[in-house]
């Protein structure tokens, strides 16, 4: 039989859905505006725009032809060549063909990597794997050498001289990725499978502490403070590491700073809704009940990544509209029973009405948003954009502007949520003060 509870749980699971569903026909329209707005969609843009979003259109302009863009590069690179050889040729001319010949060379092992590198997230072409990784290590390889050759008078600029070494980054540590998002994943459903009711035997009156963590997930009503958990001192900081990890993860190994920075954002809630909690001698349980809600959202990335890497998940959202709709239908779903999940566990562990829980929950997430809104406030919003995609490389460059005046109403909306939850949650005993 169906409880209350149960068909609560099954309402806000649908209205998730219908919310992810409803963003991902808005995104899906701002993603063809995007597209739109590329400054350069050709083959020979690439150096100019080595974003994730930019070389995956190329990509998916260009795969028709394949074999006959790949021959394209190799055939100007060929032209360039025998300019240098033909006879009768000034100095100049010759030093101008050079430089040419240098930068088709840098170009075609550009052109080569990326193609391969899509092709193989696009089919999982075993092939293809080799094929960019051998054309990474000579685009790589010519980098270095022209940057050393020219010195100075380099081809590139310095912004895409970086920009390019960072576009490679991912890719560089795809095999890396692919093995430590399954170490992560079976990891947390280990963890997940130990917690079952009686999977482990009870010590004496205390339950296992991955019980708690199964609890909080599948049935938060079912929590007591009368219960007690053993290894709970373990656990708290485990599911902490596991948490920031899949963020590193996640990204590629790109950065410790920007995945470690927003996984610190992202403990803001679970902090505080610990920290209000009555129960001060049970922070370790809390903060494992707290984090719990979290592991299907990063069980589901990680699982995405672990197929051929992050660069595979966001070239689907990208390029995929049925896997960007389901992916974010999913993550909506996921996110609101989380919201609904940290309610009934605040008021558990708190002993508070729902409507107080509820503004508890609501102002953890208003410090949250008010907390990052003021970091971008005072590095800048475009400042703060431009670092974490040249370390990510997922936005093109001509985005940067759009996207960076937006940024500072996090801080707005996380005023709001925080102002408008304080009247709840001064209430006691149905009185205002």
């Amino acid at each position: 039989m169906i409880n209350r509870n149960s068909l609560v749980g099954f309402i806000v699971l649908l209205a998730g859905l219908a919310v992810g569903y409803l963003t991902s026909m808005g995104v899906s329209s701002l993603h063809d505006h995007l597209l739109s707005e590329f400054p350069d969609t050709s083959i020979d843009g690439a150096l100019e725009e080595p974003s994730i979003a930019s070389l995956s259109t190329i990509y998916d302009h260009s795969r028709a032809q394949f074999s006959s863009v790949l021959n394209q590069g190799s055939e100007a690179v060929r032209e360039a060549a025998n300019k240098i050889s033909t006879p009768g040729e000034s100095e100049q001319m010759i030093r101008k063909a050079e430089i040419e010949l240098d930068l088709l060379r840098l170009k075609d092992f550009h052109r080569q990597f990326f193609m391969h590198y899509f092709r193989w997230l696009d089919t999982g072409n075993a092939q293809s794997s080799v094929q960019y990784k051998l054309a990474l290590g000579q685009f790589e390889a010519t980098l270095d050498y022209l940057t050393e050759k020219y010195g100075n008078q380099s081809l590139l600029t310095p912004r895409q001289e970086a920009d390019l070494k960072s576009s490679v980054h991912i890719p560089e540590q795809t095999n890396r990725t692919i093995r430590w998002a399954r170490v992560v994943v079976m990891l947390l459903l280990f963890t997940l499978v130990l917690g079952i009711p009686h999977m482990i035997r009870d010590s004496g009156h205390k339950k296992f502490a991955g019980s708690l963590v199964f609890d909080s997930l599948f049935r938060p009503n079912h929590i007591s403070e009368l219960n007690r958990w053993h290894s709970v001192q373990r656990m708290a900081p485990l599911l902490i590491i596991l948490y920031l990890f899949s963020l590193v993860v996640f990204t590629s190994f790109s950065s410790w700073r920007i995945p470690v920075l927003f996984g610190t954002l992202g403990l803001i809630p679970v902090i505080l809704l610990a920290g209000l909690s009555r129960n001060r001698g049970k922070w370790p349980e809390m903060v494992v009940s707290f984090m719990a809600p979290r592991l299907p959202v990063i069980i589901l990335l990680l699982v995405v990544v672990a197929i051929r890497g992050s660069g595979f998940f966001w070239y689907r959202v990208w390029g995929a509209e049925q896997f960007r709709m389901i992916m974010i239908a999913l993550l909506s779903m996921l996110l609101f029973r989380k919201f609904h999940t940290n309610i009934i566990l605040t008021r558990k562990w708190s002993n508070c009405t729902s409507g107080k829980s509820v503004a508890m929950v609501l102002m953890s997430m208003g410090l949250q948003f008010l907390v990052a809104g003021i970091l971008l406030f005072w590095f800048g919003s475009g400042e703060s954009l431009s670092i974490l995609n040249s370390e990510l490389m997922l936005l093109p460059a001509k985005l940067f502007e759009t996207l960076s005046g937006r940024f500072p109403w996090l801080m707005i909306a996380g005023f709001i949520l925080t102002a408008a939850s304080l009247p709840r949650m001064i209430v006691k005993q149905n009185i205002v003060l």
